[in-house]
């Protein structure tokens, strides 16, 4: 995968998430079962906090009772593979196979606890990114899975969506909602249940990104953190490479032979990313969000969002309400 295509991805991005009304929960064993019931609590809740006339649809099954159904029916579901996080959810190949068939099939999935272990073997295992609780993070690294840095308790990534928990999945649901809601209705269905989402989950999906694809390299590292500790004020190639004690021209290279693309195109996503957080997240003017994030003027940053993210910051922000 190209780093360059992968960050013109916008970081939480919700334009993959469909209408979350078929639910389909797949556990590892009945004892689970019972414990689904806290899913089920959380649809009913919206139903009737959005007086639906049709209930969502919501079954529980484990891998090997699954029905088999055609593909139009997988491809209307919101598929939870859920596990607790006290041990990795052991699958064998038959029933992994049935795993990746799903994941395939269906509108979108959300991975709990153990359930990110479906993803092993498939296409999908290095290219998503993760939120991995700590108690599995050391067997989901091992088994080539991306987990996200420790702290962040779910991800969105495309149409694969992971929480560390059942807890942290009810918070993960509200933001998915605002797909199908609007941000304003998602949270306030949030206050009606008890649950909020206080900022973003998941900052920094960039600087995850370009860990993995330089392998960690020092410099590199060095040279983003020193980028986004002056997103406001930008610096230039030579005065970043000053900072660091390295050359230029040493700065280059690593870029170029790690990540295949300049220290500047980098900086310009992080840049970006930012920019996108503030225009979902605050009521902050185009004006200040220009000045906050280095492009100076309104027209600059409208012209480098709609580059990048294929809609312009108001449209953006528009689409969380």
């Amino acid at each position: 995968m190209n780093i360059q295509n992968t960050l013109m991805t916008p970081m939480n991005d919700l334009s993959a998430i469909g209408p979350i009304q078929g639910i389909t929960i797949i556990v590892p064993d009945r004892s689970h079962v019972a414990l689904a019931s806290v899913f089920r609590d959380f649809f009913i809740s919206l139903d009737q906090f959005t007086n639906a006339e049709t209930p969502r649809d919501l079954s529980v099954y484990t891998l090997d009772s699954c029905p088999s159904h055609d593909q139009a029916y997988w491809r209307n579901r919101t598929v939870v593979f859920w596990a607790d996080f006290h041990a990795r959810w052991q699958l064998d190949q038959k029933q992994l196979g049935r795993a990746h068939q799903i994941l395939r099939l269906s509108r979108q999935c959300v991975l709990v606890g153990g359930g990110v272990f479906v993803l092993c073997k498939s296409v999908f295992a290095s290219r998503t990114a993760l939120a991995v609780h700590s108690n599995l993070r050391f067997v989901a690294e091992e088994e080539g899975l991306f987990c996200i840095d420790t702290g962040a308790p779910f991800a969105i990534d495309g149409r694969i969506c992971s929480a560390t928990s059942i807890f942290a999945a009810l918070r993960l649901f509200l933001r998915l909602l605002e797909a199908e809601m609007g941000g304003f209705s998602a949270a306030t269905f949030g206050d009606y249940v008890g649950l909020e989402v206080s900022g973003e989950p998941f900052h920094g999906k960039q600087e995850h990104l370009i860990k993995r694809y330089s392998g960690g390299d020092r410099i590199i590292g060095d040279c983003v953190a020193v980028m986004l500790e002056h997103l406001e004020y930008t610096l230039s190639i030579v005065q970043i490479a000053r900072i660091m004690n390295v050359s230029s021209r040493q700065l280059q290279r690593r870029f170029a032979t790690q990540l295949g693309v300049s220290p500047l195109t980098i900086y310009r996503s992080l840049r970006l990313e930012r920019a996108s957080q503030l225009v979902q997240q605050t009521s902050y003017s185009m004006h200040e969000i220009a000045a906050a994030t280095g492009f100076g003027t309104r027209s600059s940053l409208v012209r480098s969002f709609k580059k990048q993210f294929g809609m312009s910051p108001t449209d953006a922000r528009a689409k969380m309400f």
